[in-house]
């Protein structure tokens, strides 16, 4: 494995024959190739036009000044939600499935999927374009949750998703509410906020490490990753 400091050939074998999608397609073919992991980071969704959190300028942490929020990350604080919702829901709207379409990086995730040799995607993001891709959702663990299902925050009961959607794409945004008369709690997607645990499918995945014959990890930003390849 070049390019990464204190690991040799000899710790990590290759197992590509090159970088590039002919290597790729040969290995796929083999039966070396059977129990595939992904990591996906924010670089497969900026791709979409979706834009990143912390980009300098760009992400959306730098653009939420019309927000009047005491700080960006607020925007995605459980206990600001609480109190003011507003703020969160504004931003839903612009990042709401539908509006984006997936990429060729989403692609390929179905095409191991469609060959049976996806085993799990872990994905960083709450777009839900692995699932608009067509991979299906027990193939896929969202370490941040995402879009694909809401809840009241209170009893923890299943919210409509047409409903929700209904809500925050009209004209002038509705707060969802729990519909249980004696709760009307506060509804949000199941996007993992500042405040709150991790989801628990992926803490539940801890154990897989010794399954997969192959891992492949893009566009995130992981601080012990030195470059993108299958290993």
């Amino acid at each position: 494995m070049t390019g990464q400091p204190g690991y040799t050939t000899d710790q990590h074998p290759r197992i590509l024959e090159g970088n590039d999608l002919k290597a790729l397609a040969k290995y796929m073919k083999s039966d070396s190739c059977r129990n595939v992991f992904l990591m996906l980071g924010a670089g497969v969704s900026t791709s979409a036009g979706i834009p990143d959190f912390r980009s300098p300028g760009t992400g959306l942490y730098a653009n939420l000044a019309r927000l009047n929020l005491p700080f960006p990350e607020a925007v995605f604080e459980i206990g600001f939600f609480k109190k003011n919702p507003i703020p969160f829901y504004t931003l839903a709207k612009e990042l709401y499935p539908g509006r984006f379409r997936p990429t060729p990086t989403h692609s390929f995730i179905t095409l191991l999927h469609s060959h049976s040799l996806l085993h799990t995607c872990f994905t960083q993001n709450i777009d839900t374009l692995e699932r608009r891709a067509g991979v299906p959702a027990h193939k896929i663990i969202e370490a941040h949750g995402s879009f694909a299902t809401q809840r009241c925050i209170e009893c923890k009961t299943p919210f409509d998703a047409e409903k929700i959607k209904k809500a925050v794409l009209s004209e002038e945004i509705e707060i969802p509410r729990c519909e249980r008369r004696r709760c009307r709690g506060l509804v949000k997607p199941d996007i993992v906020f500042f405040g709150e645990g991790v989801c628990l499918s992926f803490t539940k995945s801890y154990g897989m490490a010794d399954r997969w014959s192959s891992f492949q990890i893009s566009s995130t930003g992981l601080s012990a990753i030195y470059e993108m390849q299958i290993y």
